[in-house]
C-alpha cells in the first residue's frame, strides 16, 4: 500500500461536473489499493475575482490591509475543499474537508507569500487510520496570532509538496490541464515532446524560469525531501504523464531538456550611479522585491535590475520615496535553455547564440550556468527565440 497526495488544481476543479470527475479520479486510485490525502485549489477565477474585489475596496498598502486581503482569499479554497469532500460522500467514499487553520499549517506573517514554518500532520494520520480521505484546502496556512496567510502563486502545488514530505509519502501527484512536462510550450512548437522523466535539478530550473507546471517552491521541497513529483493531467484518460526524480533514476541524459520563458518581468534601470547598489539590493530585499538579474554593475554608471512585473506598483512607490532617478520598461523577457553541462559545452552556447544573432534579434543579457542558458531579450521575439532554441532539441 502506497501513500500518495494527489493535488488539483482550479482548471481540475473548475465546476461541479469536473469535481465529480477528480472524485472518480480518487475513487479509481483507492480502488488500487492507495491511501490518499487530498489537496485542492480554489475553482478556476475565482482568485483572481477575490482578487479584484479586494482591490476595489482597499489600496492594500498596509500589513492589516495584507493580512484581511489573505483571509478573502483563503475562501475559494475552502469552497472547493467542502465540494470536493461532499462529492466523495455522496459517492460512498469516507472523506473531511481540512482547513490550513485545522491542522494547523504554520507560517510566518509575510502575507501574500508566507513560508510554511511547521504542519501538524496529526489529523491526517488520524483520518487515514480511519480510512477518511482528507481534503485539504491548498494555498493557505495561519499564523501564530491566528491570522490567514497565503502562500503566493502556485501555493497549492508548494502545500501538496509540503504535507507529502511532512508523511513521507511515496509520491506526491499533481494534477493539472496538461499531460506532462514537456520539452516546450507546444502552442508555441508544434514539435514540442512530452517528457517521460526529468530531473529534480532540470524541473527547478524550467518552474523559476517561468514554466508555469509547477511551481518552483513544489519542486524545490520534493528535491530536498526526495520525493517524487508525477505530473499528470486530470482530463486525459491513461495518460502516464512526467515523472519528477532525482537524477541518477533517470535512464537518459539529453544535452537540452526543455526550454521556457517569462514575459512577467521588468527591467528596472536606476540613472542615479552615486546611489550604490548594494543599497538597492537591500531595499528591494526588505520590500520583499526579488532580483531575477543584475545587468551591468560598473560602479559610477547606470545599472539594471530584473524582476517580476507583479511588483511594479511596490517598487515605483520605494523608488519615489527614496529620491531616485529611474526608468522601467515592461517590454522584456527572458528565454531559458535547461540541460546537463551547459556551461562548459562552448560549441553549443556559440551556435545557440549564433542562431539568434542571425535573426537580428538583440540580446541584451546572458546567464550561463551547469544546467542552465538564459537570455534576455525583447518581449515581442519570444516565441521566435524559443522556436530557434528547440530546433537543437529536434536535431
Amino acid at each position: 500500500m502506497e501513500l500518495i497526495v494527489q493535488k488539483f488544481g482550479g482548471t481540475s476543479v473548475a465546476d461541479t461536473n469536473r469535481i465529480k470527475k477528480v472524485a472518480q479520479l480518487i475513487q479509481t486510485a483507492l480502488t488500487e489499493g492507495n491511501q490518499l490525502i487530498v489537496v485542492v485549489s480554489a475553482m478556476a477565477g475565482v482568485t483572481n475575482q477575490l482578487i479584484t474585489l479586494c482591490s476595489e475596496v482597499s489600496a492594500l498598502d498596509t500589513s492589516a490591509n495584507w493580512a484581511e486581503y489573505d483571509t478573502a482569499l483563503c475562501s475559494g479554497e475552502m469552497v472547493t475543499t467542502a465540494l470536493l469532500a461532499l462529492c466523495l460522500q455522496t459517492a460512498g467514499v469516507k472523506s473531511r474537508s481540512v482547513l490550513a487553520w485545522q491542522l494547523p499549517i504554520l507560517t510566518n506573517d509575510n502575507y501574500g507569500h508566507a513560508a510554511v514554518e511547521l504542519i501538524d500532520n496529526n489529523i491526517l494520520k488520524q483520518c487515514l487510520r480511519q480510512g477518511i480521505v482528507p481534503v485539504v484546502a491548498g494555498f493557505q496556512g495561519i499564523t501564530s496570532e491566528h491570522k490567514c496567510t497565503t502562500l503566493g502563486r502556485g501555493g497549492s502545488d508548494t502545500t501538496a509538496s509540503l504535507i507529502a514530505a511532512s508523511m513521507q509519502a511515496n509520491r506526491c501527484d499533481i494534477y493539472t490541464d496538461v499531460e506532462g512536462v514537456f520539452t516546450a510550450d507546444p502552442r508555441i512548437v508544434s514539435t514540442a515532446k512530452k517528457l517521460k522523466e526529468i530531473s529534480f535539478e532540470d524541473m527547478l530550473e524550467l518552474s523559476s524560469s517561468g514554466a508555469k507546471v509547477l511551481h518552483p517552491r513544489c519542486v524545490e521541497t520534493a528535491m530536498r525531501y526526495n520525493i517524487p513529483i508525477r505530473v499528470v493531467s486530470s482530463f486525459a484518460n491513461n495518460v502516464s504523464g512526467t515523472l519528477v526524480t532525482t537524477r541518477d533514476k533517470i535512464m537518459e541524459h539529453k544535452a537540452i531538456t526543455g526550454i521556457t520563458s517569462n514575459k512577467n518581468l521588468l527591467k528596472l534601470t536606476i540613472y542615479s550611479p552615486k546611489v550604490d547598489f548594494g543599497i538597492i539590493c537591500s531595499e528591494l530585499a526588505q520590500n520583499n522585491i526579488h532580483i531575477e538579474l543584475m545587468i551591468n554593475m560598473t560602479v559610477g554608471e547606470n545599472y539594471s535590475f530584473i524582476v517580476q512585473l507583479s511588483d511594479k506598483n511596490k517598487l515605483e512607490l520605494l523608488l519615489y520615496k527614496l529620491n531616485i532617478d529611474f526608468a522601467i520598461d515592461v517590454n522584456i523577457a527572458t528565454v531559458s535553455i535547461v540541460g546537463f553541462g551547459i556551461k562548459n559545452n562552448n560549441l553549443f552556447i556559440q551556435a545557440m547564440l549564433e542562431a539568434i544573432n542571425k535573426e537580428s534579434i538583440a540580446i541584451f543579457a546572458v546567464q550561463i550556468s551547469e544546467i542552465k542558458m538564459l537570455v534576455l531579450i525583447e518581449d515581442t521575439h519570444t516565441e521566435k527565440v524559443i522556436r530557434i532554441c528547440h530546433r537543437f532539441i529536434d536535431e
